[in-house]
């Protein structure tokens, strides 16, 4: 029997002008959150030009991501609201099994 593979998420928000550090700290709750109580593997954030961001998450497995309960976590809700707050768009780009990995820490 195969172990699951990890599923992956490519998010883009489109961050309102002027709203840059509140959504980058509500971003960093939002996935700290998501990780201790849903069992994310985490996620990397990063900038681009006109208030653009996208978000690279990883779940163990598609499986994990389907079972994961936010709702009913109150600094996990506060927290997303203030990041959807901040944003004039938020969408996910694409998502799917880790193929190859070859980050380097």
């Amino acid at each position: 029997m195969s172990s699951p593979k990890v599923h992956a998420i490519l998010y883009v928000f489109q961050v309102n002008k002027g709203q840059e550090t509140a959504f980058e700290e509500a971003w960093c709750e939002v996935t700290q959150e998501i990780h201790r109580l849903c069992g994310s593997k985490g996620s990397r954030l990063h900038a681009w030009v006109g208030g653009t961001y996208w978000a690279y998450a990883q779940w163990p497995s598609r499986e994990a991501l389907e079972n994961a309960e936010i709702e009913g976590h109150p600094t996990l809700m506060e927290a997303r609201q203030k990041m959807v707050a901040a944003c004039e768009s938020m969408e996910v780009f694409g998502e799917g099994n880790v193929v190859h990995d070859l980050f380097v820490n």
